[in-house]
């Protein structure tokens, strides 16, 4: 693989970062109804934040995908 497509690849991975997994670390134990409860000062429930961090990792890795295809 070319070295531009490899720090494409490690950049996409950075910015993917580790929240999604941080949440499911800390909410596992919580009911549905927990997690449909407002959260902090986002205005949002936890299940929507954690909605937000799965769709942004799998626009990543789709990006990343796509960097491989075209390396």
């Amino acid at each position: 693989m070319h070295e531009c497509a490899e720090l494409a690849i490690r950049a996409l991975n950075q910015m993917k970062g580790d929240d999604t997994a941080r949440a499911k670390a800390a909410w596992w134990t919580l009911t549905d109804q927990q997690m449909r409860e407002r959260y902090g000062a986002s205005g949002q429930t936890r299940a929507e934040i954690l909605a937000e961090y799965e769709a942004r990792d799998a626009k990543i890795d789709a990006a990343i995908e796509w960097v491989k295809s075209h390396a």
